[in-house]
C-alpha cells in the first residue's frame, strides 16, 4: 500500500528560511508534539553529527519536556546519550516537523526506556509542495534494479522508499550494494506498476544508516535522476499522477 507521507530527511534552511517556518510559543510547541505522540507518528532521530539515524515514536511531551521511545540496540542508546546535538524530525497535518536537543538522559517513561530532553526552545514546520513525495511501505515497495559495476551483467535489487521527479530514496541491507555518496550507477530500472520500466542514471547524494523497530540495521540513501530525457521525466510524471488519482479515489 501506498501512501503520501512527509521524507523524514533534515532540512537545512537560511537564516530568513528558518524565521519563517519558526514556531517559539511554548503552548504551541507542546500540542504539536503532543498531537505527534498521540498519532504515533513516525520519528527520525539523528545523532552522531547527524551520519547516523533511528527511527522510534515520541512518547509523550508537556512543558517539563519530551520523552522518546529507545532504540532497540544499545549501543545506539549509547551513542545517542553521548551526543551533543540531536536532531528529531517528524511529521503533523502533512507538514515537517523538526527540533534540535541537547542533553538527552537516557532513563524510563511509564517503565519503558525512552530518552528524555528539555522542551524545544523552537521548532520548525514546514508545508511545501516538494515534500509530497510517493512514499511506499517495504512490503510491496517498488524495487531498483542496480548494475554495482559497469559493463558487467550482475546485478542487484534494492527497496524504493520514495519516488519523486527528482530522484529516489533506496534502503538495503548492510551487505548489499555500497551506496556511497558521489558513487554513480548507469542504467538502473525501476518497474512503475500500470505505467513501464524506467531507466535512468542515478547519483547518490547521501548515505547513513537506520536501525527499524525491530533492531534491523540497513543503509539508507538519497539520489538523484542524473540528466534524466524525455521519456523518463514522462514516466515518472505519470507514475506520480496515477498514485495521487488512486489515494484521491480511495479518500472519496
Amino acid at each position: 500500500m501506498r501512501t503520501k507521507e512527509i521524507p523524514l530527511k533534515i532540512e537545512l534552511f537560511s537564516k530568513d528560511d528558518e524565521n519563517e517556518y519558526l514556531i517559539g510559543n511554548p503552548k504551541e510547541v507542546v500540542s504539536i508534539l503532543q498531537s505527534i505522540a498521540q498519532r504515533k507518528s513516525r520519528v527520525a532521530l539523528y545523532y552522531n553529527e547527524g551520519i547516523s539515524m533511528v527511527l522510534t515514536l515520541i512518547l509523550a511531551a508537556d512543558e517539563n519536556g519530551v520523552w522518546i521511545d529507545a532504540a532497540s540496540n544499545p549501543q545506539d542508546n549509547r551513542l545517542i546519550e553521548r551526543s551533543k546535538r540531536i536532531i528529531v524530525v517528524s511529521s503533523h497535518n502533512q507538514a515537517k516537523v523538526q527540533f534540535v536537543a541537547s542533553d538527552v538522559m537516557l532513563g524510563t517513561y511509564e517503565d519503558v526506556p525512552a530518552f528524555s530532553m528539555a522542551l524545544p526552545v523552537k521548532l520548525l514546520r514546514l508545508q511545501r509542495r516538494d515534500y509530497y513525495r510517493l512514499v511506499t511501505a517495504e512490503t510491496g515497495a517498488l524495487n531498483c534494479i542496480i548494475h554495482p559495476v559497469a559493463d558487467q551483467a550482475i546485478q542487484q535489487e534494492v527497496t524504493v522508499m520514495d519516488i519523486s521527479i527528482g530522484g529516489v530514496a533506496l534502503v538495503c541491507e548492510q551487505t548489499g550494494v555500497e551506496l556511497r555518496p558521489g558513487m554513480v550507477y548507469e542504467h538502473c530500472q525501476i518497474e512503475l506498476p500500470e505505467v513501464g520500466t524506467l531507466e535512468a542514471t542515478i547519483e547518490v547524494k547521501n548515505a547513513f544508516e537506520i536501525t527499524d523497530r525491530s533492531g534491523k540495521v540497513k543503509r539508507r540513501a538519497g539520489c538523484v535522476f542524473v540528466n534524466p530525457d524525455g521519456k523518463t521525466t514522462m514516466l515518472l510524471q505519470r507514475y506520480v499522477a496515477h498514485v495521487q488519482q488512486h489515494l484521491a479515489s480511495r479518500k472519496d
